[in-house]
């Protein structure tokens, strides 16, 4: 968590723990453990509290009132946080704002029934709406409006895409777990430089550009670096920002990068999740799986890796690859050019 917390831009001052059967009704942590955060905000000057998990309406609201001015964010508004200080497309932008606005949607609500003020009625000289009623309507049309610009804008993407494809160009997407070094390949191979090593989630839409083969075919290539996946994200944000699956799901091969420096536990958990994914919303879009970071882990460990791949991937093929060093790119380059003229 302190890791996300520093992408978005945070200094770490104190970290607080606690471990119970039951999330707290009222305050998601203890009584107790709310007042030790409260010296430690005093003690440290400290600004912003995060909560490692997901706050209802009712728990920010009567944390703050324990705090005082001290901003309290969960972790889906860090994550949040760090997509709008990231986005770069106009798709980004409006998925950050339509998420926005469907995850705070009862926050704002909450907040004006605890000020205490929904018995007061708008409207000159008479029956009007609640407040509430007046914010939820806005909010209503605000989303719908967003949502319309969404529509609009995948619209012209999906021209694009068929435009690609009927000119020849076969696609190639990029993905996996955040800072598995898909970015990294992406920038050798399409000449480009964006941006590497920011923490989780540096890449936040797709991003296409034509790629170099050292192979025989003339046949051109599009290669897409896309978001990368990450657990237990609210279904909110992962409707938003996960719609770069559609993008994926009309490649001709899906590159799927798996991090060798993890430790098992993470490794484990992080191939099987994106097993999940690539079954549930990729099926049928050929995989070439690729072992990533080779040039820190021992042979040892590498055989250990693809051991745990081949276990959750059993049909797949396996390539173990530095996008850093480049060590056996020219071989990933030629197997994608056999997967693609196949």
């Amino acid at each position: 968590m302190s890791d996300i917390a520093k992408s978005a831009g945070y200094e770490v001052a104190d970290q607080v723990t606690q471990h119970r059967d039951i999330i707290d009704s009222a305050y998601y942590v203890g009584d107790g453990k709310l007042d030790e955060i409260q010296k430690t905000i005093k003690k440290e000057s400290i600004g912003t509290v995060i909560f490692a998990g997901q706050l209802s309406a009712g728990q920010v609201f009567r944390i703050k009132k324990r705090l005082g001015d001290t901003l309290v964010l969960d972790r889906n508004l860090l994550i949040l946080e760090i997509f709008e200080k990231r986005s770069v497309t106009t798709e980004a932008r409006l998925q950050i704002a339509l998420a926005r606005l469907r995850y705070t949607f009862s926050w704002a609500r909450e907040s004006v029934r605890m000020h205490g003020i929904v018995s007061e009625q708008m409207g000159r000289g008479g029956p009007g709406q609640y407040p509430y009623e007046a914010y939820e309507a806005i909010t209503r049309k605000r989303i719908s409006k967003i949502e319309h610009q969404l529509r609009e804008v995948r619209q012209k993407q999906s021209h694009l895409r068929e435009h690609r494809g009927k000119s020849g160009f076969r696609l190639v997407a990029l993905t996996g777990y955040t800072q598995s070094g898909k970015t990294t390949l992406f920038n050798s191979l399409a000449s480009e430089s964006k941006e590497t090593g920011l923490g989780p989630f540096t890449t936040l839409s797709t991003f296409a550009r034509k790629i170099k083969s050292n192979g025989k075919s003339t046949q051109p290539v599009i290669m897409i670096d896309s978001i990368g996946f990450i657990e237990d994200l609210n279904p909110l944000l992962l409707q938003a920002f996960h719609t770069t699956l559609n993008e994926l799901a009309n490649s001709d091969l899906i590159l799927l990068f798996v991090d060798a420096s993890d430790d098992t536990e993470t490794l484990v958990r992080k191939i099987s999740t994106s097993q999940e994914v690539m079954r549930k919303e990729l099926s049928g879009v050929p995989v070439l799986i690729c072992i990533n970071k080779v040039d820190i882990v021992t042979q040892a460990r590498l055989t250990e890796v693809i051991q745990e791949t081949q276990r959750i991937f059993p049909t797949e093929e396996i390539l173990a690859i530095s996008s850093k060093t480049g060590a056996n790119v020219p071989e990933l380059l030629k197997k994608m050019e056999e997967r693609l003229t196949s």
